[in-house]
């Protein structure tokens, strides 16, 4: 019984310049060999039949072959890559596909790209369910950029992996590790959510399960393991919420169809808080990060935080830093954690955007505090309506950028946003100066969606005098070199001041660096 484990398959992307560990099932004490590239590396099966062999460095290469070899077994993998290869990790918007991106239909016609490849891992919440449920269409296999296969990636994905693989003219590899609607706290240990001081996830967890009818909730499971995926995830109803329809439009389509409203409800379509529910505190980390793990990548992209900013948002500055730690500890080493900020909204189904400024806080607080991290901001591509922004093509390209300057080396590469670090007051006119600006600082004409504004206006920004708010559409904005200089006549020099970027739950902003990166939320007072 020699069996390598699902992620060592025909088409799988290996982490170049690395120790990669490869591992898999055999007979219990069966010696087992694994060749590549000229090197041989062994391994035993231990009394459970596990082993695991650590292979390479392996050189950047196409199409490889990699032998794996036990008394009289033999498995060989066929067009292997050995390149760049990066998990996605996160909550809807990094699951999100690329058929429901605005660019789509034009990315379809050019991203026949045997270099660039994904595979997404199931969504399994428990021990075993990976066995109950067949999950062989979409999950669980690597899969080549084709027209055919495109639709089901990961846009950030996708998008990320082609900037890298364009500019490194290696393969690049994508692990899909992510799960639409999940908290932080499902996606690390129980240990590391108590020393990030996520106590109430695990309190609110014990009482859900003091109450549980666990013969009744086993059950449901045995009728249908996958019954998130198939009363949810599975039907036309997703499909439109993520295309991007309002609550009156979805309204209207489940009376077309006589469905009640409850059937799209989460909460309703979910099985309760349990054991086995994909949400439940550690649950994920244990199903599926621990499945990922050892695998050898050069980092990870991280999409989430939406769901902290509808259930104790307040937790998530510490809860972060310990998720990045706990990942970490895992991999045994000090890997890249680069990720999104939660981009403006106003509201969303049963959401609002109204918390979502103190995820953005604590998102940029890891970023600036926890080292090997960084963050692509996205004040320019939320949508009023929609927790889904539809254009994820900027938030790849960013992430690419802080990649190549902080993971690859490339100094020159401008990867940040324009940070708001000082502020003047003079008669009639305020002066912002911006840390991150490149070669420069613009006011777009339009937003990514196409949305105009106003010319000379900066959009975004909120100005306050003696306390007082001023109309910031009636100021003249004008940027130049690594400042904007705000004029109104009701500007007071000496009055006491306070700016604000980005800081309420929707907006968007149009002050851009030379890397078309749009400033960061902040805030600075002067003359207090």
């Amino acid at each position: 019984m020699l069996k390598p484990d699902r992620l060592f398959s025909d088409g799988m992307v290996l982490q170049q310049g690395q120790v990669v560990s490869v591992w898999g099932l055999a007979d219990p004490g069966a010696p087992v060999a694994v060749t590549m590239q000229g090197q041989t590396a062994h391994a035993t099966a231990d009394a459970q039949g596990r082993w695991q062999a650590l292979c390479g460095p392996f050189a950047a290469s196409f199409g490889e072959e990699m032998t794996i070899t036990a008394p009289g077994q033999q498995c060989t993998l066929r067009d292997v890559q050995v390149g760049e290869v990066w998990l996605a990790g996160g909550q809807s918007n990094m699951e999100f596909h690329m058929r429901y991106d605005a660019d789509f239909p034009q990315e379809k016609e050019t991203c026949q790209n045997p270099a660039l490849r994904f595979f997404d891992y199931p969504e399994v919440s428990y021990p075993g369910q990976i066995e109950e449920a067949d999950y062989g269409k979409h999950y669980g296999f690597w899969r080549q950029s084709t027209p055919e296969s495109l639709e089901r990636f990961s846009a950030v994905g996708y998008y990320f992996a082609k900037e890298l693989q364009q500019r490194y003219k290696v393969p690049v590899g994508v692990i899909g590790c992510n799960w639409g609607g999940t908290p932080a706290a499902a996606w690390m240990s129980p240990a590391a959510i108590r020393a990030g001081g996520g106590q109430v996830w695990l309190d609110e967890y014990a009482a859900a399960t003091r109450k549980l009818d666990l013969d009744a909730y086993n059950a449901r499971f045995a009728a249908n393991p996958q019954s998130y995926q198939t009363d949810l995830l599975g039907s036309p109803i997703n499909d439109w919420m993520m295309q991007g329809c309002t609550a009156a439009q979805l309204v209207q389509k489940l009376r077309e169809l006589g469905i009640d409203l409850a059937k799209i409800d989460p909460a309703a379509a979910a099985p309760p808080m349990g054991p086995k529910h994909f949400c439940r505190p550690g649950g994920l980390y244990e199903s599926m990060v621990k499945a990922v793990a050892p695998y050898g990548i050069r980092g990870v992209i991280w999409y989430q935080g939406e769901s902290d900013g509808d259930t104790h948002p307040e937790t998530y500055e510490t809860l972060f830093p310990a998720l990045i730690a706990d990942w970490r500890r895992l991999w045994g080493r000090e890997l890249p954690f680069l990720f999104v900020q939660l981009a403006p909204f106003e509201r969303w189904m049963q959401c609002t955007g109204e918390r979502y400024g103190i995820v953005r806080t604590a998102q940029q607080h890891a970023a600036d505090t926890v080292p090997g991290t960084a963050l692509a901001v996205t004040t320019d591509v939320g949508m009023q309506y929609d927790i889904h922004p539809k254009k994820k093509q900027p938030l790849g390209r960013r992430l690419a950028l802080l990649a190549e300057n902080k993971v690859y080396g490339e100094k020159d590469v401008v990867c940040e946003a324009p940070a708001l670090t000082g502020l003047t007051a003079a008669d009639g006119a305020l002066t912002l100066t911006f840390a991150h600006a490149g070669a420069g600082l613009y006011l777009a004409p339009a937003a990514p969606d196409g949305t105009p504004f106003a010319p000379g206006v900066f959009s975004g920004v909120q100005v306050w005098q003696n306390g007082a708010a001023l109309d910031a559409a009636a100021l003249t904005a004008r940027a130049a070199g690594n400042t904007v200089t705000l004029c109104g006549p009701a500007i007071r020099a000496g009055a006491p001041t306070r700016v604000e970027i980005a800081q309420t739950p929707w907006c968007q902003v149009n002050l851009y660096n030379s890397a078309g990166i749009p400033a960061r939320p902040g805030c600075r007072t002067a003359n207090d």
